[in-house]
């Protein structure tokens, strides 16, 4: 819990009030165009996120160190499904994109500065030195910096049928990502075992089944949160 280490101590707070910066600058320029313009800082964010993801799978195919925990099946990875849909699609597909976009980016702000050893691991200390820990640590950020750039912009706008998104994009990550983690015995999202001390505690507690199903449900009721109170936000600033 708050585990900071080495590089982290600095390294972080830097790169976090940088993003703030960018985002609040994004926010005072964008923010009164229309949402095709406004659009554009998002789907910029989206492009380098997909780029560096193709970089990542070539490269470990290339040096030899391709395994199942290489395919984009952790949480972080969602991001990489859904901004798209938020940027380059229309309707339906495009609210449900949004959602998620948003919903997932939140939860990794949110979690990140909470416990930033699970998330990136070391990468702060070998960010210069690592092709995977400059991967991490620069996907990471991109993707908090998403979800700060939409505050920024009070840009997405959800309602009820948000929280019915949230219940699709989870249910069928989990479907996926439990069976290729059980088949293939590949830890993503911490599914097998926690890396965070107290989640781990319950799971040798209560058993993997229980386990499983408190890690399911946190990401429903954090998402109807981060849902409810986009909600919130946006409503106060119209009145």
């Amino acid at each position: 819990m708050f585990d900071y280490y080495g590089n982290a101590k600095i390294v972080l707070p830097i790169m976090l009030l940088i993003m703030v910066m960018l985002a609040v600058i994004i926010g005072v320029k964008f923010r009164a165009k229309d949402n095709r313009l406004k659009n554009i800082p998002l789907a910029i964010i989206t492009i380098i996120l997909l780029i560096l993801e193709i970089i990542k799978q070539i490269y470990a195919l290339c040096d030899g160190s391709y395994c199942y925990y290489t395919l984009p099946l952790h949480f972080c990875s969602l991001f990489i499904y859904f901004s798209p849909l938020a940027t380059f699609f229309k309707g339906k597909i495009q609210r449900f994109g949004k959602t998620m976009a948003y919903v997932t980016s939140v939860f990794l702000l949110a979690v990140f500065y909470f416990n930033p050893l699970a998330i990136i691991g070391r990468a702060s200390d070998n960010l210069l030195y690592d092709f995977y820990s400059f991967h991490t640590f620069i996907y990471h950020h991109l993707a908090i910096l998403f979800a700060l750039t939409v505050i920024a912009l009070r840009f997405y706008n959800f309602d009820k049928y948000s929280f019915l998104h949230v219940v699709i994009g989870i249910s069928v990550y989990a479907i996926i990502a439990l069976t290729v983690a059980y088949s293939t015995n590949t830890n993503y999202c911490n599914i097998l075992t926690s890396n965070i001390q107290f989640m781990e505690n319950i799971r040798t507690c209560f058993g993997q089944v229980a386990y499983t199903l408190i890690l399911y449900l946190i990401g429903l009721l954090g998402g109807f949160v981060i849902c409810g109170v986009n909600i919130i936000f946006n409503k106060s600033f119209r009145k």
